[in-house]
């Protein structure tokens, strides 16, 4: 799970930090506005902190009380912070139809939409993960799985999105979203993932 904190460190102009600078932490909520964790280790103890805006202030090994903050308050007092933060990991899924590397019609309108997205990634680097339902052979799901994935790659590039990095991988029938008999369809399990950082 990825933890995104915000460490503000200050020091007052007239005094001459001779007590020690001051830094404020702050938890930030994930992308999806959900919570996680971490914990701030001074000499005088540890502070956890596992809610989003939750903070605490820490000045010569001693932190004060921890406090919870507004998104408001956070994106006022921290405005030239929050906005040069680095864009968070994006994940996305397109569908494909039965034994072939076609996209489903929603997926390429998620595709289309997609891209505008992708732009306002400077040197992205994107994972293309292709997977096939448990129809076939091992070897023809491994194959379709990589083909679908490639799709993806040649779309990107069609689309001129100038990523630092492509990596793809063909993951076959294994790992499916959607438990599976062999033999038996679903569309669930015939996918790319696009994880884009």
């Amino acid at each position: 799970m990825n933890k995104i904190l915000l460490i503000i460190a200050c020091c007052g102009v007239l005094t001459a930090c001779a007590s020690g600078p001051k830094e404020r932490f702050v938890l930030l909520p994930q992308a999806d506005g959900s919570s996680s964790s971490i914990v701030v280790k001074t000499a005088s103890g540890e502070t956890a902190l596992a809610t989003p805006y939750a903070s605490v202030e820490t000045q010569t090994g001693r932190a004060a009380k921890s406090a919870t903050l507004s998104d408001a308050e956070v994106q006022a007092r921290y405005a030239p912070v929050m906005q040069n933060l680095p864009k968070r990991p994006r994940s996305y899924e397109l569908f494909f139809e039965l034994g072939s590397d076609r996209m489903t019609a929603a997926s390429r309108k998620v595709l289309e939409e997609a891209v505008i997205e992708f732009r306002s990634f400077p040197a992205g680097e994107f994972i293309l993960v292709g997977h096939a339902d448990n129809i076939g052979s091992d070897a023809n799901n491994e194959t379709l799985s990589v083909r679908r994935a490639r799709l993806i790659e040649r779309e990107l590039v069609r689309a001129k999105i100038e990523p630092l990095s492509i990596e793809v991988v063909g993951k076959g029938a294994r790992e499916p979203r959607v438990p599976q008999k062999k033999g038996v369809p679903e569309p669930g399990n015939r996918f790319v993932e696009i994880r884009l950082r």
